[in-house]
């Protein structure tokens, strides 16, 4: 059934194309029915637990509960809202009630503390006391008590990192007892972050074993593709997967295409505008909803185009606070939309959804259906829309629909092994505990290390400080005008992002960049009454320093990636119209990397060759993510017309996509593997655009350095059905 708001109408496509805005746009419509859970009788270990609370397990959850209880580590790949949580508070509660102790591991602290609230009403309803929480925003005398009373410490990895690791003598009580380490949400812990929580989780569990403990894992995921491999892969331990879809509510799935503005349809506008009218319409219509979107930038502009009081922005970067009062008022029904990025992706408790509205496709089918399982908790019909933007991935799914609904989830991706991570980590371990030679994981680092009777040692005074789990460089904070703290960024992202002269979008508001002081890492803001914003310009170079043939003439090795914003550009609102370009100077950040590199063959005029390369990496890149679970974020790509220094794969044109992280997770070399399918799709797009010299749905890229100067669509075309004449015919993805 449909929310009583839209009492008279038979659906959401109806109720929606009611409104002249809307009218004959929805290009795809289905209805997906409910997979509502069975409940089953459960007579084990946790039965008297889960009795005293009321509580009666599904199918699925006692499945999982009789896993557990037989000592296997365990990583439910389950879809939003299938009660996963259940299958680990359950035993983590009957441990406390026999004196053992259990460590929740969260990527937020928002989720920690929503799973906090829960785990403490059910722990008063048992009598069991110790259950604390364990994070940045902790005191320091609950962060004492925890330490000498916690039964149940809720936590995330940073503070693990930072907090405990360190101090491991202080909590060897809490560790020597430890019978449950519970990973929520597995699925976020991916690329350079999972990268990091494999090597903290390593650190951990050798501590836990020198205490004489060996803690169970109950590991919680989405529907990734490789959930048990994962698992291993973060934990060096095995695991038994179980998987379950769950739907407690219809879904109605439909794709809005937004408005033409020329009669070819060849002009669209913009998908941020048509979210915000979408916002809107779901504002005012008594629903609530979230709108995803995959930059800060683009919610705090659909907040701003919605100008409607009930419409919010919510993202990383804002404090811990204005995040809870947000999340409550959605709840209370003051804000009835909230405008998001992936920060909300994750179980964090807002209430009930009527609807969830992605701004384009959102790199990956997991994070598709973890964002549309948001809405439709109750019994209620959910509405999902999908507004595709002017990019390659989204004219994609635009034109195979089907495949969001049918395509298997993807594979994530963690590398302990990372030659620049991995080093770091084990500095910090053996500042911890002198390390064995089994365990130092990456023989790199046995040069920077030092041994003495067979064990190794870090000569670092403070190597924990050397590592940052999120993001790139130092942590700058967002000062507002009386000095207030607005937010923070990463290095990279202040550079970026909050340059001097940029006008910075935070809560609905503009604010233009007064200072940056690089020395404490701080930028000042101040209230901004301009009519535009801005966006950086970049110059980008990589060295390469060695390489290897991987086939079909790619090649792939380390590279060094050296990037420097040179200017930026102010553009109108609304319009997105360029009013200048500003030039800047600021330090260049440099760091190693792994790319894959090929030679386009030379089939058209000299002169068309640097417009057509720099085309053909664009539409490359932005199809990327079809192939490997890969965050648009996560990649980049350069193309040389002539590259400067001696290659061992030769000369010529030279066509680069890199890893955008220090040392590389992976994404190149997975990408080089499935090149020809890669290959094939990216001509198909060139082929099916009806542009005629490049558009955003094909070779334009909002995250090019340089503005899109200088792109030649019909040379990439000609470039890519050259490549793929000369490669083994492969099923396209």
């Amino acid at each position: 059934m449909l929310p009583e708001a839209l009492k008279g109408f038979a659906s959401y496509r109806e109720w929606l194309e009611e409104d002249p805005e809307f009218r004959g746009r929805i290009v795809f419509a289905r209805t997906l029915p409910p997979r509502p859970p069975r409940r089953e009788a459960y007579g084990g270990a946790f039965a008297g637990v889960l009795q005293a609370l009321g509580l009666k397990p599904f199918t699925h959850q006692k499945e999982a509960l009789l896993q557990v209880e037989a000592g296997r580590n365990l990583v439910m790949a389950y879809s939003t809202a299938a009660g996963k949580s259940l299958v680990f508070q359950a035993p983590v509660l009957k441990a406390a009630l026999e004196g053992a102790t259990s460590l929740l591991l969260f990527p937020t602290k928002a989720l920690a503390h929503d799973q906090l609230r829960r785990l403490r009403a059910m722990a008063e309803t048992l009598g069991v006391k110790g259950v604390y929480p364990y994070d940045g925003d902790t005191s320091g005398e609950l962060r004492r008590k925890a330490r000498e009373e916690g039964l149940v410490l809720l936590s995330n990895p940073d503070m693990l990192h930072f907090g405990l690791l360190p101090r491991h003598g202080d909590w060897a009580p809490f560790l020597s007892r430890l019978r449950y380490l519970v990973l929520d949400e597995l699925h976020a812990y991916r690329g350079v972050f999972g990268t990091h929580v494999a090597l903290v989780l390593f650190r951990l569990l050798r501590l836990a074993r020198h205490y004489g403990a060996n803690p169970q894992v109950i590991a919680a995921s989405a529907t990734i593709g490789n959930a048990r491999e994962h698992a291993e892969t973060l934990t060096g331990l095995p695991f038994v997967e179980l998987r379950e879809t769950v739907a407690r509510s219809e879904r109605e799935v439909l794709v809005l295409l937004p408005k033409a503005l020329d009669k070819k349809g060849e002009r669209r506008r913009s998908p941020l505008l048509e979210a915000a009218y979408l916002a809107r319409a779901l504002a005012e219509g008594g629903l609530r909803g979230l709108v995803f979107v995959g930059a800060r930038k683009s919610a705090e502009l659909i907040a701003r185009y919605a100008a409607h009081p009930a419409v919010r922005p919510y993202r990383a970067g804002y404090t811990a606070r204005e995040r809870r009062r947000l999340e409550e008022a959605l709840k209370r029904g003051e804000v009835r939309v909230l405008v998001s990025t992936s920060a909300l992706e994750l179980g964090v408790d807002i209430g009930e959804l009527d609807a969830v509205v992605l701004v384009g496709y959102p790199g990956s089918v997991a994070a598709f259906w973890q964002r549309a399982g948001r809405a439709g908790r109750g019994e209620r019909r959910a509405l999902v829309v999908f507004i595709p933007r002017e990019d390659p991935l989204d004219e994609y799914f635009l034109h195979r629909p089907e495949l969001l609904l049918g395509s298997p989830p993807e594979a994530a991706v963690a590398d302990p092994t990372n030659p620049v991570l991995c080093p770091l980590h084990l500095h910090a371990a053996a500042w911890e505990m002198p390390l064995s030679r089994e365990e130092v994981l990456c023989p790199g680092a046995l040069a920077e290390l030092r041994a003495k009777e067979g064990r190794w040692y870090t000569p670092k005074r403070h190597p924990h400080r050397e590592v940052s789990l999120r993001g790139l460089g130092a942590t700058f904070t967002l000062r507002g005008p009386e000095g207030e703290v607005l937010g923070y960024l990463d290095e990279r992202q202040a550079y970026w992002e909050a340059h001097p002269g940029a006008v910075y979008l935070h809560g609905g508001e503009s604010y233009l960049v007064r200072n940056v002081d690089a020395k404490r890492r701080e930028v000042w803001l101040l209230p901004a009454l301009e009519d535009y914003y801005t966006e950086p310009r970049a110059e980008t170079h990589l060295e390469v320093l060695e390489g290897e043939p991987v086939g079909h003439g790619v090649w792939v090795g380390r590279v060094v990636l050296r990037e420097r914003v040179v200017a930026y550009v102010k553009k109108r609102f609304f319009t997105g119209s360029v009013l200048e370009e500003v030039p800047l100077e600021l330090p260049e950040i440099t760091f190693p990397t792994e790319a894959l590199w090929f030679h386009p063959p030379q089939t058209v005029p000299p002169h068309r060759i640097p417009g057509g390369i720099h085309a053909l990496e664009h539409a490359m890149i932005g199809l990327l993510p079809l192939f490997v679970l890969a965050e648009r974020q996560d990649i980049g790509g350069l193309s040389y017309p002539f590259y400067p220094q001696p290659l061992p794969s030769g000369g010529g044109p030279t066509l680069f996509v890199y890893d955008g992280y220090p040392g590389g997770v992976g994404y190149a070399r997975a990408a080089a593997r499935r090149f020809p399918e890669w290959m094939a799709a990216t001509l198909e797009l060139l082929k099916g655009c009806p542009c005629a010299e490049g558009c955003p749905r094909c070779v334009l890229s909002p995250k090019c350095g340089n503005g899109n100067q200088y792109l030649d669509k019909e040379a990439a075309l000609l470039l890519a059905a050259s490549l793929t004449l000369s490669l083994p015919p492969r099923r396209v993805h």
